[in-house]
């Protein structure tokens, strides 16, 4: 594969315990439910110690300080994440599947089977100020959620949605909603189906819908230096588009099949794939040209 790194710095690291290097993000592993560092540069990265396990469902906000953890239908904060001092503190029991979204220190809840959502503000040192959203007017099955600070995106087998002040709209019909992607004031939404990506202008208000992109099977995006990365299953491409042109400017080949684009913390990086037994985890670097590092995922790095 192109602009690929061998990683090779591999030995094992006790949970909660504190390593020299950066740590770019952390990585939910449902294959053995637990919530994984990355640790390292690109390039010279591997996986370490488990900081949370037996759990159906872990995120981490993007500061690496907090996250939020799913088991036996109770949800955990878990503050001071991959320290030391972590402390773990429970916010709600709710049965069934559960998805995450952060906007800094602010984070939702999406309870995708009973068809509502908690939103939790500030819970870096608070707990107390939620908000509880009605989702019972989505048809469908809720997939995934995006959260801006002030609304909660939705996709759903049905369409696109929205929920403004409490009160939930749909903003687009579609059937196989890939990827949704904030971007200041707009969306871009990837249909898997229909191979396009849509742009979504003001959504939070007069929302305008256009076509941005035609891409084969597209299954995430990521904005990066003001170019718009979609990563495309089919052609086993990633391809980076201008913002405000809407052009291709780049791209990179893939020797893998890539079923995902998620951000990885702070850094232009994102992961590519979902670990399988005969396949490691592939990260995208687009802080300059594009590149594609893979990073081993064994029990124990």
């Amino acid at each position: 594969m192109k602009n690929q790194a061998l990683i090779s710095a591999l030995f094992s690291v006790a949970a909660w315990s504190q390593v020299s290097g950066p740590t770019p993000g952390y990585v939910f592993d449902a294959a053995t439910a637990q919530l994984r560092p990355m640790r390292g540069m690109a390039g010279t990265a591997y996986l370490g110690a488990a900081l949370i396990d037996e759990t159906t469902a872990a995120s981490a906000s993007e500061d690496g300080t907090l996250a939020l953890a799913s088991r036996l239908g109770s949800v955990e904060l878990v503050r001071g994440l991959d320290s030391a001092s972590a402390t773990r503190i429970a916010l709600t029991q709710e049965p069934g599947a559960v998805l995450f979204a952060w906007a800094r220190h602010d984070v939702a809840a999406v309870f995708t089977e009973t068809k509502k959502a908690k939103i939790w503000r500030g819970v870096d040192t608070k707990t107390d100020s939620t908000v509880t959203i009605d989702l019972a007017g989505i048809a469908g099955e809720i997939r995934s959620a995006r959260f801006d600070g002030d609304r909660l995106i939705l996709a759903a087998s049905d369409g696109l949605y929205v929920s403004n002040g409490g009160e939930v709209s749909r903003l687009l019909e579609a059937g196989n909603i890939s990827s949704i992607l904030i971007d200041g004031a707009n969306l871009f939404v990837a249909d898997r189906e229909l191979g396009q990506i849509v742009m979504i202008r003001n959504y939070g208000s007069q929302a305008a819908t256009e076509r941005f992109a035609e891409v084969a099977e597209p299954v995430g995006m990521q904005m990066s230096r003001g170019r718009l990365l979609v990563a495309s299953a089919e052609s086993r491409r990633v391809d980076a588009y201008d913002v405000t042109t809407g052009a291709r400017t780049g791209s990179i080949e893939l020797d893998f099949l890539p079923t995902r684009m998620e951000s990885l913390g702070s850094r232009p990086l994102a992961l590519l794939n979902s670990r399988t037994a005969d396949e490691p985890l592939y990260v995208l670097d687009s802080n300059d040209a594009l590149q594609v590092y893979f990073v081993p995922a064994g029990r124990d790095q």
